[in-house]
């Protein structure tokens, strides 16, 4: 008894710390959702589980009982009982249905946390208003029903499967516990084969029988999900049904699912008339038709479909071009012929300047290599990326790049990683670093326009609150409003502290304490006496989590990017609607159909995070939307200064890409032939590097027809195994041309320079090649930047920067030169602006144009500096960095007051 006393005290034990752990998650989700706005996505979720979690408990639970019942009398034939001991009987049923609410809790439980989303989906989907070519079904079916219906059809199988294996799990323990009852004879088995089948069919023969009908009905529905499922067949050429799919499986399928229905019915009438024969007749005749199909399909492919392969599965891949095309958005590009003519010149140059002046000569690796070494200001600082955006500064469009100082505990010295610190003291990050990408220092290094701590800021952005509370770093919970005050920035040795002033936050009140404290099995809530009743804690500060936690079913974008307006900043994420059910559409990894409808922002200071439809052409995210009315904001209340910062996203763009190589082909012909396959362009970032896929870059050019600068992003193609370039990739992201998609077919006839074939032209130069030896063998690394061909007219304009490395653990890349490739002419100049001087001979223009000349030129060009202040100005910038290594931060300011003072002079 005592022992039974134990058991039962440590199972309520059990059963309570797992109530209390659950119900802790549930107060604290509900707080969080509260705090940001979504409750209501909350009880979306939680409601939708509960809807169906209790039907489902109920037919589970009242089955399993009535399955029972059922064979309690068998039960008692098999034991051989004649008088019924009614004290124990209701005793066993109470240990079976006790056990009976266990099972069908946790299989009701977790059939609705599986599947209320899919329901959900099934009830609100939006129509596509497209139909699939074989069935002449809304795409929707198969995006958002047939999901459901097959993991229903998942879940019948599964449970008939378990009530049979129950049935003779049952069956095997009684037969058994009598023969240990009864001290068989030891040259008996305890299992006969013959002997269990027979009594076995005597025990639950009609209970076996009724599943097996019902087998057999599910089998019909299977069937014909396979039938659907051709959509997605990998058999043919391409993905999605091919002609043996149509003409052969697709007829045994739809006759195996209506001669199932009619067995079915034969089964039942069976077991009413206690026939075996049509039941085994029923199971051969299926088996034998699936065997049927296999055989079949595989005669058909062999010799018939293999030996006119092309003409038979002309239909079905014109069909694979056609959906492919229409699931990755890549079906209204506007194509256009672009013959090369290289009639560009000064002239042409000088109407260009705005696209010239924009040249990117900064690379991102080595950029971001600068800015985490001189521009972290404290060891416990980290950039963890830098993007690329376009600002209007003083007056003009500029190309820049910016990087969020973020918070990194990672380089917290051990005996610094305390409690206190991680949470309560060092709670955010602090400001950005921003240089333009079309200039550097004299010293090959980016050109800041924003940058240290307190911020310096020689533009006209104003960022009055430069604090980040959410970031891509945050990955730990803060506590705000301490008695300690968080560190805020350093000011001199010592560092400036700030209370926390925004609105995000869940209150430390004491019954808070008690739920965080068992949360985060931390004793520290409740004895800290740094936490008052006005202190906050905040949760889910990463910003990819964070969206993550409200939206689980968008995916997101690996690279948010932060923009500056309002005096604050803000992240943007960019959210995709993804499936991999779009008939006949070519899957890439996991997916087949992608759109990027959602734009993400999140408030770095206060979390404030907000869900925008940017396109409200797609079905899925107005299925979202009709899910979870509440959680999108209409678009139409977004400031324009941050629609004005949207960037057509790399990852996205990269799918499209890959996709368009080979659907770019319209013809079904030419496409199984392949004769017209392209490939993304290599590059190589070292001398003797290996080459890699080039990534896609953001640059800024005026495309024909239009009267101004803007921002695309670019990939170039080559023909298949070759390097010579046949077409640029392109989309727009400026006002209203935002994910207007544009392709540049070149001529076939001749060679035109894609970015390896331009590197290995570099390399084929005597001059350059000279040069590029000479620096790569005195204890220096050359490293090319990315190669960018910008268009320009109807001519092509190739930029490469190059980069020196110094010998040295510490040593960073230097942006040195740059050469100017245009027609057969290269050009090797110091700074972009001489280079495009010297290549269309604007000297010559004569003094007239020198403000054209200024406006080309991007970097300060020694000559034209008085020697003794430019000595000074070396002299005082040395200085600084030294202070800044050092951290001494009242000498650093003295030297950048120094040089602001040296430049004034200079200037009068």
């Amino acid at each position: 008894m005592k022992k039974k006393a134990i058991g039962s005290i440590v199972s309520i034990i059990i059963i309570i710390l797992l109530f209390t752990v659950a119900g802790i998650n549930i107060i604290v989700d509900y707080q969080w959702f509260s705090e940001l706005g979504y409750i209501s996505i909350y009880f979306t979720k939680l409601l939708s589980i509960m809807k169906l979690m209790v039907p489902t408990f109920l037919v589970i639970f009242i089955g399993i009982t009535l399955y029972y019942k059922s064979l309690i009398p068998n039960i008692r034939k098999l034991k051989e009982i004649v008088e019924i001991d009614k004290v124990k009987e209701k005793k066993r049923f109470k240990i079976f249905l006790g056990i009976n609410f266990i099972i069908s809790l946790f299989f009701s439980f977790s059939f609705a946390n599986i599947y209320w989303y899919k329901i959900l989906e099934f009830t609100n989907s939006t129509k596509f208003n497209v139909n699939d070519p074989i069935f002449d079904k809304d795409i929707s079916f198969f995006t958002f029903k047939l999901p459901l219906i097959q993991s229903l059809y998942s879940s019948m199988i599964s449970l008939l499967v378990l009530l049979v294996i129950a049935t003779f799990i049952i069956y095997i323990i009684l037969n058994v516990k009598d023969k240990i009852n009864n001290h068989f004879d030891r040259s008996d088995k305890v299992v006969n084969f013959k002997s269990m089948t027979s009594g076995i069919t005597s025990f639950a023969g009609k209970q076996l029988a009724v599943i097996a009908a019902l087998l057999m009905l599910v089998i019909s529905l299977g069937y014909m999900i396979k039938g659907w499922n051709l959509a997605y067949s990998p058999r043919g050429i391409v993905f999605g049904a091919s002609y043996t799919d149509v003409n052969v499986s697709l007829k045994f399928y739809k006759v195996i699912s209506i001669v199932s229905i009619i067995f079915a019915v034969l089964i039942f009438l069976s077991i009413l008339f206690k026939k075996v024969k049509p039941i085994i007749f029923s199971v051969i005749v299926v088996f034998v038709l699936m065997i049927g199909e296999s055989v079949a399909a595989g005669v058909v492919q062999q010799f018939i479909v293999n030996s006119n392969e092309k003409t038979l599965e002309k239909p079905y891949i014109s069909k694979n071009i056609e959906y492919t095309n229409m699931a990755y958005n890549i079906d209204e590009i506007d194509e256009n012929n672009f013959e090369i003519k290289n009639d560009l010149d000064a002239t042409g140059i000088k109407q260009n300047k705005d696209i010239v002046e924009n040249i990117k000569v900064n690379a991102y690796r080595p950029a971001l290599e600068f800015y985490n070494q001189f521009q972290y200001i404290r060891y416990y600082y980290k950039f963890n990326d830098i993007d690329i955006d376009r600002y209007n500064i003083n007056g003009n469009y500029n190309q820049v790049f910016i990087a969020p100082r973020e918070i990194d505990f990672e380089k917290l010295d051990e005996n610094s990683i305390t409690w206190q610190n991680r949470h309560l003291s060092y709670t955010h990050g602090y400001g950005v670093v921003m240089s333009k990408v079309n200039s550097v220092t004299s010293e090959g290094q980016p050109d800041f326009i924003m940058s240290n701590i307190p911020i310096e800021n020689e533009t006209d952005i104003s960022l009055e609150n430069p604090r980040i509370y959410f970031g891509e770093n945050t990955n730990d919970y803060s506590i705000v409003n301490t008695k300690l005050g968080e560190i805020d920035y350093p000011v001199g040795g010592e560092n400036a502290t700030n209370n926390y002033e925004g609105s995000a936050g869940i209150s430390m009140s004491y019954l808070n304490r008690i739920i965080f404290a068992i949360k985060e099995q931390n004793g520290k809530f409740l004895l800290s006496q740094d936490i008052t009743s006005d202190s906050k804690i905040l949760l889910h500060r990463n910003i990819v989590e964070r969206v993550n936690k409200v939206a689980p079913f968008l995916r997101y974008d690996e690279d948010p990017y932060v923009v500056i307006n309002n005096d604050r900043l803000y992240w943007i994420i960019d959210a995709y609607t993804v499936s991999d059910k779009f008939p006949f559409s070519q899957p890439m990894g996991d997916i087949n159909y992608i759109r990027n409808s959602v734009k993400v922002i999140v408030d770095a200071y206060d979390g404030t995070t907000k869900f925008y439809i940017t396109d409200n052409t797609d079905p899925i995210v107005a299925t979202y939307a009709k899910i979870f009315p509440k959680l999108f904001t209409d678009l139409s209340t977004l400031p324009d200064e941050i629609k004005a910062h949207f960037k057509y996203p790399q990852d996205l763009f990269a799918i499209q890409s890959e996709m368009l190589s080979k659907y770019h082909v319209s013809d079904p012909g030419v496409f199984y032939n392949g004769d017209d396959i392209w490939s993304i362009a290599s590059d190589v970032a070292t001398i003797e590097g290996d080459e890699v896929k080039s990534e896609a870059s953001y640059v800024t050019t005026k495309l024909a027809g239009e009267d101004k600068e803007e921002m695309v992003i670019l990939e170039y193609f080559n023909t298949k195994d070759r390097d010579n370039m046949v077409g640029m990739f392109g989309v727009r992201m400026d006002g209203d041309n935002y994910g207007k998609m544009f392709l540049y077919k070149f001529p076939t006839g001749g060679t035109i320079y894609s970015p390896m074939l331009f590197k290995q032209k570099i390399n084929q130069d005597p001059e350059i090649s000279k040069q590029l030896s000479l620096w790569d063998t005195k204890g220096s690394q050359v490293q090319f930047g990315e190669v960018l061909i910008i268009p320009i007219g109807n001519s092509l304009l190739y930029v490469e920067p190059l980069y020196l490395r110094a010998s040295g653990e510490n040593s960073i890349p230097e942006m040195k030169n740059v050469i100017v490739g245009y027609g057969d002419k290269l050009i090797l100049e110091k700074d972009i602006g001489t280079a495009i001087t010297k290549m269309f001979n604007l000297e010559a223009e004569g003094n007239n144009n020198s403000s054209n000349n200024e406006g080309i030129e991007n970097n300060k060009q020694e000559g034209n500096l008085n020697s003794d202040y430019l000595g000074k100005l070396k002299e005082a910038y040395t200085n600084a960095i030294e202070s800044q290594k050092k951290g001494d931060w009242a000498k650093y300011g003295e030297y950048i007051n120094q040089i602001g003072k040296l430049i004034d002079e200079l200037s009068k």
